[in-house]
């Protein structure tokens, strides 16, 4: 097992792929980014993590439930052949902020001492970029409980979708824990033009098009419009405020999606979810939406990503080094050409 104090070691495409026998495949070492002076570097990233649903889904163009996210895709970009890592939810969210899932293959927050691992709150914190996780729902700071319906009725936070609450070197630090807020919080650091260079965002179990509390009599076209609406919303408030500049970028993406499709060093297990049957699983084609400031407009590509792909592209904006599978750039690719005008 690595500990979060392993040192991140030089990584070079001559090199070839370091790696370690982790289970039944190999981990790559993390590596360490090049420097460049890139024109489009992100000034803000935002993450936005929608759940439980594929791309061919949420952009079908028959689809009333999701007209934003249809026209986002439209009008920005779309990677067409991007997936989720693997089943169930959890493992996804471990994957893409730490660079593998670590074994984990179940949706269970007791294995927070399993994932002593070097994650990306380390990156941001030993290279200085700002960061919070906003969760909606959660009832505040730091929250460690379980689920917890928001008083509004809106829907209920998920411990399961908050990966920050499971590394001991973030719930160990109470100044690290205290960057894990609830969503509200966003609205007031707009306001107070103190928004982070990195922001994630999980919404609640209506609004992440999951299901749960106060959306479960929903037909599915009415939880899709819920999630719609949500992007719809959160989308406009982070382009019309400062933290707009340079090359911001949002990324939406969903955890998981229908079938067992799979890229880019994620390696099929067995499902977690007893419910489901016993074959591997992969995460699935899932939508990724591109939303840069200064990137292309209309474009797409069908280039296979992943969500260590996602995790590569975030480093590689802050020269922070790559964690576990980020670091094989033969077969983990950057979003890089979401970025460029004119791709």
């Amino acid at each position: 097992m690595i500990s979060r104090k392993l040192a991140a070691g030089l990584f070079t495409g001559l090199a070839g792929v370091l790696t370690m026998t982790f289970g039944n495949g190999q981990l790559p070492l993390a590596g360490t980014a090049n420097s460049s002076d890139d024109p489009h570097h992100m000034d803000h990233v935002f993450v936005i993590m929608m759940e439980n649903h594929g791309r061919e889904q949420i952009l079908d163009p028959n689809n009333a439930g999701t007209p934003h996210l249809r026209a986002l895709a439209k009008e920005y970009g779309t990677a067409m052949n991007y997936y989720g890592v693997t089943q169930p939810s959890q493992p996804n969210y471990i994957a893409v902020t730490s660079g593998s899932t670590w074994g984990s293959a179940a949706n269970n927050n007791d294995q927070r001492v399993a994932l002593d691992h070097t994650n990306i709150v380390d990156q941001f914190e030993e290279h200085n970029v700002s960061w919070k996780a906003y969760m909606e729902s959660a009832p505040y700071p730091g929250y460690m409980g379980g689920r917890y319906m928001d008083p509004n009725g809106s829907g209920a936070y998920a411990p399961g979708h908050n990966p920050f609450v499971l590394y001991p070197s973030i719930i160990d630090n109470p100044e690290r824990l205290n960057k894990v807020v609830p969503l509200t919080q966003l609205s007031t650091d707009i306001a107070d033009h103190k928004v982070p260079e990195f922001v994630w965002i999980t919404p609640n179990l209506c609004h992440d098009m999951h299901m749960g509390p106060g959306c479960d009599t929903l037909d599915e076209t009415q939880l899709e419009r819920l999630g719609d609406n949500f992007v719809d919303e959160w989308v406009k408030k982070i382009m019309n405020s400062n933290a707009w500049t340079g090359n911001s970028t949002i990324f939406i993406t969903y955890d998981e999606g229908p079938g067992g499709e799979y890229c880019c060093d994620s390696l099929p297990v067995t499902a977690g979810d007893l419910s489901k049957s016993p074959e591997v699983h992969g995460g699935g084609n899932v939508p990724m939406i591109v939303i840069s400031r200064h990137g292309s407009r209309g474009y797409t590509n069908n280039e296979k990503y992943n969500h260590y792909s996602l995790l590569r592209t975030i480093e590689e904006n802050w020269d922070l080094g790559y964690l576990g599978f980020a670091s094989d750039s033969r077969q983990v690719h950057s979003l890089t050409p979401f970025l460029r005008a004119g791709s």
